[in-house]
């Protein structure tokens, strides 16, 4: 992925120069079942969370200092915006920051693991819908997909869906 697009952000964090690399990891949490007299079948639950890792350097005479600001950051704990070149904004944790290596008095190298939080998301009002509404065709599992979500947070969501594998064509389904 280049980097060179616009500088990543995290809060009011920003990096003066973006890290060397990153690594953006989508997941999907698949589950295979066993069905008696039938066989297996696999039963698709929904996009995990996004975790994005990175290793870069601050570099010159305030290295030291600009690796101090991002660890103060990563100690205050707060879910909070992140912008990476080539994707949309989301809310995320900053869940692990490590320097590499010794720090050198004009060089510090880094890495860290952002994982994105949809717990917070919907304070934000830019990242998700309220609803979602059903094409022809869609289930609880597709709806659950599409919002990176699981299937039990969407029926937590809406107690009047009795049939998850059925939904009218127009149906609205209240996001988390």
């Amino acid at each position: 992925m280049s980097l060179e697009a616009r500088a990543m952000r995290f809060g009011k964090f920003v990096w003066g120069r973006n890290p060397e690399t990153l690594q953006v990891e989508y997941q999907r949490n698949v589950k295979r079942l066993t069905l008696p007299q039938v066989g297996e079948a696999l039963q698709d639950l929904g996009c995990q969370r996004r975790a994005v890792t990175g290793k870069g350097s601050f570099l010159g005479k305030d290295a030291a200092a600009e690796f101090e600001r991002l660890a103060a950051v990563f100690r205050e704990g707060k879910s909070q915006i992140l912008c990476i070149p080539g994707a949309a904004p989301f809310r995320a944790v900053f869940a692990s920051l490590q320097m590499l290596g010794e720090a050198r008095p004009n060089a510090v190298r880094y890495s860290f693991l952002f994982l994105e939080d949809e717990e917070s998301a919907e304070d934000d009002g830019i990242l998700r819908d309220e609803y979602a509404v059903c094409g022809k065709g869609d289930t609880l599992w597709h709806v659950a997909n599409r919002y990176a979500t699981t299937v039990d947070v969407l029926r937590q969501c809406n107690p009047q869906i009795q049939w998850p594998n059925r939904l009218a064509e127009g149906t609205k389904v209240k996001l988390p």
